[in-house]
């Protein structure tokens, strides 16, 4: 018998993996080697296993982001390994599933919104500090005007309608996507060390 917390990490594997809508209860308790009855002693119902997955994955993906923040780290390979580790998880992730949670599980998708607007702010304002700290990002950025561009780049990129991930490479987006932002806010000692990124990627 699953405990709910394993439960729900199981059935948010299947839902990362297959999709979301393209899934019933009766698939997730087959998957999981129980019967629906026992499935639901642990949630109201599709809609409440949907939110507490999503849920768990934004807590998950926040806490493996700001594992990556280091201190002394150059604001530049920040920024590189934030995009790994955000292109790794994606690559792992159903193309339809981030619009699926817009489109029909507003609870969820209000979760990852406020993973947005303050875990990943947070995490960009950091970055920003540091890098004008280190001499790499110009000292007159206002962070707070720079912080939100870049969040709402963000929300383009996992747009479905503007850049479907069965049509565009998600770490393609990334990159050119962290390119524009930094030759936009380097120094010229920034933007060196970005040129010795890109001919060592």
């Amino acid at each position: 018998m699953y405990d709910t917390d394993t439960l729900i990490k199981k059935a948010l594997i299947i839902f990362l993996k297959k999709g979301i809508k393209s899934v019933n209860m009766d698939d997730i308790a087959n998957s999981l080697g129980i019967s629906k009855k026992t499935l639901y002693l642990h949630v109201d119902n599709k809609s409440d296993l949907v939110n507490k997955s999503f849920a768990l994955h934004v807590s998950h993906v926040l806490d493996v982001l700001e594992q990556l923040i280091v201190e002394g780290r150059n604001s530049i390979d920040e920024l590189f390994l934030i995009d790994q580790k955000i292109a790794t998880i994606m690559k792992q992730t159903n193309p339809y599933v981030l619009g699926e949670l817009r489109r029909f599980y507003p609870e969820a998708w209000q979760v990852f919104e406020e993973f947005k607007h303050k875990g990943l702010f947070s995490i960009l304002k950091n970055n920003l500090r540091k890098g004008i700290a280190q001499g790499l990002f110009r000292p007159e950025l206002n962070i707070d005007i720079i912080s939100k561009l870049m969040l709402s780049r963000a929300d383009v990129l996992i747009n479905d309608e503007v850049f479907p991930l069965t049509t565009y490479n998600f770490q393609t987006l990334l990159m050119e996507n962290k390119i524009y932002h930094i030759r936009g806010i380097a120094t010229f000692k920034g933007i060196n060390y970005l040129e010795q990124k890109i001919n060592e990627s």
